[in-house]
């Protein structure tokens, strides 16, 4: 079975209805970080983002079966949030958990 870490990068105020939805739907430990991002793409920015010109980003990260991914992102997708979120997949190679 193929392994891969889903990230999604939502707006801060929308973490935790992503989150919650994602952890009604799938097993594991999910990780969360505060990011802040530049740049000069903004499609995803509230208003006061897009003037300051920086965007405060929450990204949350788990590891699941590469079949759970379509699931987690249709979860996301119907949280209810405030803002657009972007997301990517990386495949999981090796991994483990040492005691």
């Amino acid at each position: 079975m193929s392994r891969s870490v889903l990230t999604i990068f939502c707006a801060v105020q929308d973490a935790d209805a992503i989150s919650a939805a994602l952890r009604a739907r799938t097993q594991g430990p999910m990780h969360m970080r505060r990011e802040d991002v530049l740049g000069r793409d903004f499609a995803d920015a509230g208003n006061g983002e897009r003037v300051t010109g920086a965007l405060a980003r929450m990204a949350i990260e788990l590891e699941l079966a590469e079949e759970q991914v379509a699931e987690a992102l249709e979860a996301a997708t119907a949280a209810r949030r405030r803002l657009p979120f972007r997301w990517r997949t990386t495949a999981v190679q090796d991994g483990g958990r040492v005691v």
